[in-house]
């Protein structure tokens, strides 16, 4: 059963009002590190970027809103790369309404820290958080899976050491048949879309028989078979 949230009624209902800041702080991987409530969500805020922000992190919204989830198992195992706050699992739990399992790597204690003390805890699906680099992962764990997304960060840039064939080839390798793969890229700049679009033309692309890249109005939504989204054309 889920748990309550760490911080008081008060603060929640507050949080309509202005931002309440719950927590202040650092890591290896990240100079700073804020927990905020916004509108009653959660909201983990780096130096250059939102990590997380409940069922308001827009970009996997927009995209879960026009995925067919009726292609895949109804109890799917899916994959989550760059954990967050949980937003993804948040975001097919409560939003969509679907009953998954998850696996989610971070290469941040930190950010797991403050995942299991102030979001995970209130879900109800079964999350196995994992401490690792999302390559190093992928090139050691045989687990396949009915959905991988792929959300990895470092402030506002993908790690390069994520943008290789090779990597989308694990990608590949770790979805089982019928699978789906979704890649968050930055695309809310004219040098970030030129960036995204590169690679999907590039790397993503030719990996796959009929990818698709969604745009969110902020970032790119690589998805491995278009097939998955209900477009209307």
């Amino acid at each position: 059963m889920a748990r309550p949230q760490p911080y008081s009624r008060f603060r929640y209902w507050l949080s309509y009002l202005w931002e309440q800041s719950l927590e202040v702080t650092a890591s290896d991987y990240n100079a700073y590190l804020e927990v905020c409530l916004v509108h009653g969500r959660l909201q983990l805020v780096a130096e250059d970027a939102i990590y997380s922000f409940g069922d308001y992190y827009l970009n996997f919204r927009k995209i879960f809103e026009v995925f067919d989830f009726d292609r895949l198992p109804e109890r799917a195992s899916v994959l989550v790369l760059g954990l967050g706050l949980g937003s993804i699992p948040e975001l097919l739990e409560r939003h969509v309404g679907l009953e998954y399992s998850y696996v989610a790597v971070e290469i941040d204690p930190v950010i797991i820290e403050l995942a299991s003390e102030y979001s995970l805890p209130a879900l109800s699906s079964p999350v196995e958080v994992v401490q690792a680099d999302a390559l190093a992962f992928l090139q050691a764990d045989e687990r396949r899976f009915d959905l991988i997304c792929v959300d990895v960060f470092q402030d506002a840039t993908v790690p390069g050491h994520l943008d290789g064939a090779g990597f989308v080839q694990l990608l590949r390798d770790s979805l089982r048949p019928g699978g789906a793969l979704i890649y968050n890229r930055l695309a809310a700049s004219l040098p970030d879309r030129t960036a995204a679009r590169g690679y999907f033309e590039a790397v993503f692309a030719p990996a796959f028989p009929a990818p698709h890249l969604y745009d969110t109005g902020g970032n790119y939504l690589l998805v491995n078979d278009r097939q998955f989204l209900t477009l209307t054309s």
